[in-house]
């Protein structure tokens, strides 16, 4: 169990590596890391984002009281998530408003508009059958308290958005420094880059990993480029908000690498494939202004001989970098406390 929660940690390392480094854009390499650190710094922006399911396979035999892991995964097969966001440093705000659309639940679509300002999250609760909430409340505001939510569960508190940008930021810089420019890197003709319509852009650069350089890929990331992220996590306590990791764990982690790297280069080898993952940056007045990308991989397991398969695309448009922010939705007054929610769901009312 301590192998895979440490192996699960690694995985995630390498996601944020990925997400985070091109997600941020003079060289392909340098113009789309300089762009992301740009645009993470802008003041305010709008971004709108989709994430399409394309293959979700989970065969797994478990279950969880009488539900299927295989049975959520044809839930969410082909599901559309979208996600409208307004961001302001200076209110420390994010409002956000996220759709999903679940076909494999005879379309059913969810809507759950969201603001984050600071520690506290209000969500307003949707319509949604499963939960069957009274009428009386459906629409209304529930405020949670990641601090003390965070304290009740005993788990660390979330990052703040600043630590959490100065975290990104590190993983980007530390991260993409070890990948080939030439292997990894490559200009794209806006034409050829699937942008929005009339979107008028000064570069567009993608970074691709897929089955040709995955191998290579492999030796790099627990060489090079996993050791010198675990060294700035361990440095830098607001990394371990982020992760919810313990800094024993990290310390451990870190005491066993060499020992450990044989199998971990095994496991990353065979029973982990990264088919495709692509992410392509369109850069603007040197700012990052769309991206898309996809992602196909799959994951054997070894005692069961079942695969699992996960792929995705994704694009994200910002807009309105740095311009004066007008957030629709007033802060509610009145709302419903986190407690009195998990009260209504354990009653008879909410199941």
């Amino acid at each position: 169990m301590k192998q895979l929660s440490r192996f699960a940690l690694i995985v995630m390392m390498i996601t944020a590596v990925v997400i985070s480094g091109c997600s941020g854009a003079t060289p392909p390499k340098q113009a789309l890391q300089a762009a992301i650190l740009k645009t993470m710094d802008a003041e305010s922006y709008k971004l709108s984002t989709t994430i399409q399911i394309n293959e979700l396979d989970l065969p797994v035999a478990t279950e969880a009281k009488g539900f299927s892991i295989g049975s959520f995964a044809g839930i969410l097969k082909d599901a559309t998530i979208k996600v409208d966001a307004h961001y302001s440093k200076k209110s420390v705000r994010t409002d956000m408003n996220a759709e999903i659309v679940l076909p494999g639940m005879m379309d059913m679509k969810l809507t759950v508009p969201m603001i984050m300002q600071e520690n506290l999250l209000y969500v307003k609760l949707p319509v949604l059958p499963l939960l069957q909430l009274p009428e009386s409340v459906v629409g209304k505001y529930v405020v949670v308290d990641l601090d003390k939510l965070a304290t009740d569960q005993g788990t660390n508190s979330p990052a703040s958005f600043a630590e959490l940008q100065k975290f990104i930021k590190e993983f980007s810089v530390a991260g993409l420094k070890h990948f080939d420019e030439k292997t990894y890197f490559s200009k794209v003709k806006a034409a050829d880059a699937q942008l929005i319509e009339g979107l008028k852009v000064d570069q567009v650069v993608t970074f691709a990993i897929n089955d040709k350089n995955y191998a290579g890929t492999v030796e790099l990331l627990v060489n090079k480029v996993l050791p010198e992220l675990l060294d700035i996590v361990l440095a830098n306590e607001a990394s371990h908000q982020v992760l919810q990791v313990e800094k024993a764990e990290l310390e451990k982690l870190k005491a066993d690498w060499d020992t450990d790297k044989t199998e971990l280069l095994n496991v990353l080898q065979n029973d982990l494939k990264i088919h495709t993952l692509e992410l392509t940056g369109a850069i603007k007045d040197k700012y990052l202004v769309y991206q898309n990308g996809k992602v196909n991989m799959e994951v054997t397991n070894k005692e069961s001989g079942l695969i699992n398969k996960v792929g995705f695309s994704f694009s994200g448009h910002y807009t309105e970098l740095n311009k004066d922010v007008k957030f629709e939705q007033e802060i509610p007054k009145e709302v419903l406390t986190w407690e009195q929610v998990k009260v209504l769901l354990s009653s008879p009312v909410g199941l």
